[in-house]
């Protein structure tokens, strides 16, 4: 059997990768698509080495970039991969060139998405594709189904999840004395509507005893930040267990602010969007979504308190016990394409 699988942000490789490698393990013949954007190709020559990975595409961050090399060429391109090779079934988190390609070359293609308020990209992968995956956060139809969980919760499950703390030593840091921050570039298309560096606005204002640790998309953009906090440089090796061990997550970016909250870290989306998605994470009192500035009280508030280590597990467990495991679930729609 053949798996075809599109990533193009660097949100939705952990999605697929516990999935690709139990695939690979049952002998699956399994192919990483990529979209050249940023630190992504790098990223994915990381974590899925030794699969069979090609670049498919590219975004640069302009409106014409991403509608042409991102869009339009994508789709020439996947449809010349797929007269090359035969696929039994295509996955994505959200690609209407993938969509669009399987469709015409009649490949069965599913999707695993969060975002319901894109309407317009929605409802074009409902049409196109064989079946689109949401959280509990939409109505079913005949092409639109749901999982219950959020997509976040395939790689960060306890079952799938293990924090390493080694993973402090090489930035000397303890675990729950720093904060985690999250700064997503405007540039992509999710954020095109918003302000470029929301966080530097008031990164100054954040205490300067507080330890911070920075995941910067932009890099070109350091200097608009404290000079005392720590700059990563990505591929990050176990991202997830820095956010873990963190005291707080600051995100402009909605993935990184909802994975701190279901690792049980206090997070706060500081971004505009207002997303599904991130209401579910509300609702249980584990997200906060305070655009801008006034995420500042919050999180000098929260710097101040202990962490509280047992609140960090029963988070988890709770959602461990009501939540679907995101990866097997998956691994079940795949399957009923097999021949």
């Amino acid at each position: 059997m053949k798996i075809l699988f599109d990533i193009k942000h660097p949100a939705q490789l952990n999605l697929f990768k516990a999935l690709s490698n139990e695939l690979r393990a049952e002998n699956w013949d399994v192919t990483i698509c990529y979209l050249q954007r940023g630190k992504l190709a790098n990223i994915i020559k990381s974590e899925y080495a030794g699969f069979n990975t090609i670049p498919v595409g590219s975004s640069h961050g302009t409106r014409w970039s991403i509608l042409w090399d991102g869009n339009i060429k994508r789709t020439l391109a996947f449809l010349d991969l797929m007269r090359k090779d035969k696929y039994n079934i295509c996955v994505a988190a959200s690609s209407i060139p993938l969509a669009l390609a399987s469709k015409i070359s009649g490949i069965p293609v599913i999707q695993f998405y969060d975002d319901p308020e894109r309407n317009r990209i929605n409802h074009i992968n409902a049409g196109l594709s064989t079946q689109l995956f949401f959280p509990p956060i939409v109505e079913k139809n005949h092409k639109i189904s749901v999982f219950n969980c959020l997509k976040e919760w395939s790689y960060l499950s306890p079952n799938r999840f293990r924090p390493d703390e080694k993973t402090l030593r090489r930035y000397a840091l303890e675990p729950h004395e720093y904060v985690f921050a999250r700064e997503v570039s405007n540039k992509s298309f999710n954020y095109y509507n918003q302000q470029d560096g929301i966080i530097s606005l008031f990164a100054g204002n954040i205490s300067s005893d507080t330890k911070v640790v920075l995941s910067l998309e932009d890099k070109s953009n350091a200097h608009r930040y404290p000079a005392h906090w720590t700059l990563l440089q990505e591929p990050v090796e176990d991202i997830h267990s820095l956010i873990y061990y963190s005291r707080l997550v600051i995100s402009s970016g909605d993935s990184m602010a909802r994975e701190g909250a279901m690792l049980g870290v206090a997070s706060v989306y500081c971004g505009t969007r207002k997303m599904k998605a991130n209401e579910l994470l509300m609702q249980l009192g584990i997200l906060e979504h305070l655009p801008g500035a006034y995420a500042l009280p919050f999180i000098n508030t929260i710097i101040t308190k202990k962490f509280d280590k047992e609140k960090q597990t029963a988070t988890r467990n709770k959602l461990l016990d009501q939540w679907d495991d995101m990866t097997a679930f998956m691994k079940e729609q795949i399957n009923h394409y097999k021949l």
